[in-house]
């Protein structure tokens, strides 16, 4: 691989895979509907309020199934150069219902939570990766608060921060590995200079 210019190339984080290792609700039939809610705050996004936020459903999902992706994996960030810092959030959740069209929902359920915790204040004053980690946490918590009253469930939840001036710079190349009771899952970054477009996209929803 070419020299990788922290300054100016662009990484990806994504989701290479996740196992179900089993469903939150025993009662259910034996399909699950889980799906993935990301956001992610770069430096960019600290200085200007705005979260790059992506939701991908999975419907028909059996206990041990394992689910990866084509390409380079399910895109949390990028392809974008972050700046000196990146934020992110990772939020697995089940559906109660046969997954539905409800991206519009999620997002609407995220503006009107940051707007109750001030996350564009907090940003225009502290445009930090301590603030970005900080807001990204507690959003997290209060979308799944509100979709749990949905009755959908929460499965798994990560948090990440990567910064430029560590070696490796963002700590790309590496892959790690979580889990819990529900979920198993790995996260990549990697450079990449350009999205291949399969899979969900990003969008960046002002603040």
């Amino acid at each position: 691989m070419e020299k990788f210019n922290s300054k100016k190339d662009k990484i990806a984080v994504v989701v290479k895979e996740f196992t179900l290792k089993k469903k939150s609700e025993i009662f259910f039939d034996k399909y699950s509907e889980p799906y993935i809610i990301s956001m992610a705050i770069d430096e960019g996004g600290a200085k200007n309020p705005s979260i790059d936020f992506n939701i991908l459903p999975f419907p028909h999902v059996k206990k041990g199934d394992k689910i990866s992706f084509d390409g380079v994996g399910h895109l949390i960030y990028g392809p974008n150069n972050p700046g000196e810092f990146l934020a992110y959030s990772i939020l697995f959740m089940e559906s109660d219902q046969d997954v539905r069209n409800f991206g519009k929902v999620v997002e609407d359920v995220m503006k009107s939570e940051a707007v109750k915790i001030g996350a564009k204040a907090l940003l225009a004053t502290v445009p930090t990766y301590s603030t970005a980690i900080t807001i990204l946490q507690k959003l997290t918590e209060l979308i799944a608060v509100q979709l749990q009253k949905n009755k959908d469930d929460e499965l798994f939840r990560r948090n990440g921060a990567l910064l430029r001036d560590v070696i490796p710079t963002y700590d790309i190349l590496r892959t790690y590995e979580s889990s819990n009771d529900y979920i198993h899952t790995k996260t990549s970054v990697i450079p990449l200079y350009e999205s291949n477009n399969l899979g969900s996209q990003i969008k960046k929803v002002e603040l």
